[in-house]
């Protein structure tokens, strides 16, 4: 038995419905009221098949654009600038007003040419239906009749409208249905000039272009006011397929298409018959001239100055805001970036990449034959003792060597000679092969970094990602390159012992920038019964040295030795605290002192930054606001920045100190290649080479910037070459982007040195004391005042082989230090064999001559 609806809706419908129906049965007039009821209940049917109420709400819609964002920097006159455009489709939206009448009009119609155009071809009569051409409809219903397939739309602009801002390209009846239904309510809604307006902003016309702004752009780069005829009717002739009919890919369609719409512009009236072809004529040099890819895009026509830049903050923006709006929300995005920075950045590292990458790749290991040769015949025998695979190339070596040769000999000369013939089967062929290398000129590309922020605020000025942003080429290697930086991590370890000893002063255990530690070799027996034995690069030792001078010179052994001296255990807060390596931990032995584990570029900038700025944390950021179309902020990400509270980790005093001691590194040291572009302001930094030069670093500042430069290959067990050091390679990169960077910005001091307490003692260079009566070689030094030395120096005359050094003399502030004037160096004697060099398992980064 059937069971009653229990819902109270249902029960009220059946109601409902049973009154209706009596009522229709009721009287004289049965017929009439059954015909007005099968209307009525046929009407509601339509209605809620082809419409919603919700269709009411959505109209305000249709005026409402996707735009492009567009992404900021600033120039040298402090006035942001676009520098990149985010979208996924080109689109340059056009008022009705920017299209002017037509002067020398060509018929009785003054509209604008294009607006002509696409009313001749789309929708004669726009201007005179209500958003549904009847006599169109029964016209095309013949034509499509005559012709057995479908020849001629129906399909009125505001219909057309309706479809792409709010329904799917489905082709089916209750598609149409809802299209007619939106196209009236748009009419009521919308004055026609907007709804033209909304058509030519929405009309997709190839090529990743939308509307007859981008359209114009793209295919004529000239604005869509200033076409001509002839670009107005190839605009026009891309609405039904642009692909097909584009000018870029079938010239030919495209010419026969155009054709059509002149012969629409006559027939309409708006065009006699001797204009038509004079203006279809003048085409003829469009088409000539035309000579550029078929898959050309409006995407790759975007701005965009800087693609590591744009790259970085996209997927930043993508977290905090998303890609929908960031794609089409038409955001004004202002960064931190400054132009020249950027500019003098890529200017500095790209060409030496390139150049570096030449050079490593020849001193690269090429005879991959010599196992084969030395070996092949015994292989099989090695392989059935040791269960080994069969050991064999993918290719054989004639067709190694022809390809070698062919890629790096042959290929070229081909190429010109075939530009002699014009042979054009041999020409796709050679083109093909070129675009089919995965990189350039046949080599691994080395690659790099350089990032740079200012220590005050944290903006980050400028950012290069790599040795060039292509498909297979998008790693942004200052966030993502997890590389060992080597000696370049001694300056935070070393400040980070100072600040501890300032704070735990022990006349014992201090370590100040005169403090003298053996620089001899070492040998360490590890928990897992190895041994560990780190030395210098050069296997060469200098006996008692000072701190700063073994910073200098950066010394293996003394980094080794501070840490020992001081504890790692004590070390750790600082250390933590600097480098702010979240969900990670700084690994807890002594090769830390020799950058063992692996820090991003990024890291080690921030790190670097709190030296610059006394020791506080540095949060670095790369974009300050984002406003939407209307220029309402959305997002600030100065209020991010201002929220997260800037950290004092270490002294400034060890700040003080660490700065001066890296200023001889500059001026002195490793570091020299600094200077070779004309820096015009103090500098201070650390040259960093890890073993093997697999990596070649500079990370240092200024008051004004603190920039990291890092080479190397993404494989991180590829050498770059011997010899190829932080101070051979990153450091004249460092310089000249320095120095032309900041050319044109007045040189500062640190402001925090105001607040710096330290006292200024005369030493002797031998021993670090205070000088007694036998010292004659000094110099002043900086010191905590708690670390300060109060022992005499009564070791004169002994037999330690201590080296000489040049006369340090730094004043009260690191940006003043007086050049020292070079003294002569006591030579050492020597054997008559030079010593043996060893394999050191983290080298240092000594200038070598070779």
């Amino acid at each position: 038995m059937k069971q009653e609806p229990v819902g109270l809706f249902e029960k009220y419908f059946i109601i409902w419905f049973r009154i209706v129906t009596e009522n229709i049965w009721s009287g004289d007039k049965k017929l009439r009221n059954t015909a007005i009821a099968i209307f009525a209940f046929g009407s509601l049917n339509v209605f809620l098949l082809t419409g919603s109420v919700k269709d009411f709400f959505k109209l305000k819609e249709a005026a409402v654009y996707d735009i492009p964002s567009t992404l900021y920097g600033l120039n040298d006159k402090g006035v942001y600038e676009p520098i990149a455009e985010y979208y996924k489709f080109s689109r340059i939206p056009v008022r009705l007003e920017q299209l002017k009448p037509e002067e020398n009009t060509l018929s009785a119609d003054n509209r604008h040419k294009v607006i002509q155009c696409f009313l001749s071809t789309e929708d004669n009569s726009f201007y005179s239906h209500n958003g549904i051409d009847l006599k169109g409809i029964a016209r095309a219903f013949v034509v499509n009749i005559m012709a057995g397939r479908v020849k001629e739309g129906a399909s009125t602009i505001t219909q057309q409208v309706a479809r792409l801002k709010f329904l799917s390209i489905e082709r089916s009846i209750a598609r149409k249905a809802r299209e007619a239904w939106l196209a009236i309510l748009l009419e009521l809604v919308y004055p026609k000039d907007k709804i033209l307006e909304v058509y030519l902003n929405e009309i997709p016309l190839g090529h990743g272009t939308i509307g007859v702004g981008a359209a114009s752009r793209f295919y004529f780069r000239k604005e869509v006011q200033d076409v001509t005829w002839g670009e107005a009717a190839i605009l026009a002739s891309l609405t039904t397929r642009p692909t097909q009919f584009s000018p870029i890919v079938n010239p030919v369609s495209s010419l026969n298409k155009v054709r059509v719409v002149f012969r629409k512009l006559v027939e309409n009236g708006r065009m006699s018959v001797a204009d038509a072809e004079k203006e279809y004529a003048a085409l003829a040099e469009y088409y000539t001239n035309l000579n550029r890819s078929p898959n050309d895009s409006a995407f790759s026509d975007r701005l965009n100055r800087f693609p590591y830049v744009t790259e970085y903050i996209r997927k930043n923006l993508i977290r905090s805001i998303g890609s929908s709006r960031l794609y089409n929300g038409g955001l004004k995005i202002y960064s931190t970036i400054q132009i020249r920075h950027q500019e003098e950045a890529e200017k500095a590292l790209l060409p030496a990449l390139q150049r570096q990458t030449i050079e490593s790749n020849q001193r690269a290991f090429r005879n991959i034959d010599a196992f084969d040769d030395l070996y092949g015949s015994g292989y099989s025998l090695i392989a059935d003792l040791y269960d080994l695979p069969d050991f064999k190339f993918h290719i054989s070596r004639t067709e190694r060597t022809f390809s070698s040769a062919y890629q790096e000999d042959i290929r070229d000369e081909f190429a010109t000679l075939n530009l002699l013939t014009g042979d054009d089967f041999l020409g796709d062929l050679i083109d093909k092969n070129y675009t089919s290398q995965t990189t350039k000129d046949h080599l691994l590309p080395v690659e790099g970094s350089l990032i740079a922020i200012r220590p005050d605020t944290g903006y980050i000025t400028a950012l290069v990602g790599g040795s060039g942003f292509r498909s297979d080429n998008q790693q942004i290697r200052p966030f993502q390159a997890f590389r060992q930086p080597g000696s370049a991590f001694k300056p935070i370890l070393y400040a980070a012992a100072m600040d501890y000893s300032g704070k735990n002063p022990d006349p014992e255990k201090n370590v100040t920038p005169a403090t003298l530690f053996a620089d001899s070799p070492l040998q360490y027996l590890m928990e897992d019964g190895d041994e560990w034995a780190p030395e210098n690069y050069s296997s060469e030792y200098s006996g008692f040295i000072l701190l700063r001078k073994a910073l200098e010179q950066s010394k293996n052994s003394v980094a080794v030795r501070v840490l020992e001296q001081v504890g790692l255990s004590h070390l750790m807060e600082s250390l933590r605290g600097l480098l702010q390596l979240p969900g990670r931990d700084i690994p807890y032995n002594f090769s830390v002192s020799l950058g063992s584990f692996e820090l991003t570029p990024y890291e080690l900038t921030r790190a670097y930054a709190a030296l610059a700025s006394g020791g506080k944390t540095v949060n670095p950021i790369s974009v300050l606001y984002v406003e939407d179309n209307a220029g309402k902020v959305i997002k600030d990400f100065r209020k991010d920045y201002e929220d997260d509270d800037r950290k004092q980790i270490i002294s400034k005093e060890a700040a003080f100190l660490i700065t001066s001691m890296m200023k001889d590194v500059v001026e002195e040291g490793t570091g020299r290649g600094v200077l070779s572009y004309g820096l015009n302001r103090k500098a201070y930094g650390k040259t960093g080479t890890t073993n093997n030069f697999r990596d070649a670093w500079f990370v240092g500042y200024t008051p004004e910037l603190v920039t990291s430069v890092w080479f190397g290959y993404d494989v991180g067990t590829i050498s770059l070459g011997r010899g190829m050091t932080g101070g051979k390679l990153a450091a004249p990169v460092w310089g000249r982007f320095m120095a032309r960077a900041l050319d044109r910005e007045p040189a500062i001091d640190f402001p925090w040195l105001g607040d710096v307490k330290v006292v200024k003692k005369t030493v002797c260079r031998m021993s670090g004391k205070l000088p007694g009566s036998q010292c004659h070689d000094l110099f002043e030094e900086y010191f905590i005042p708690q670390t300060a030395p109060k022992d005499v120096c009564n070791d004169h005359g002994s037999s330690w082989n201590v080296v000489e050094s040049r006369p340090s003399q730094p004043s009260t502030q690191p940006t003043h230090i007086e050049k020292k004037k070079p003294e002569k160096v006591e030579k050492q004697p020597t054997s008559s064999k030079p010593p043996k060099r060893k394999k050191s398992v983290f080298s240092g980064d000594e200038e070598i001559d070779y």
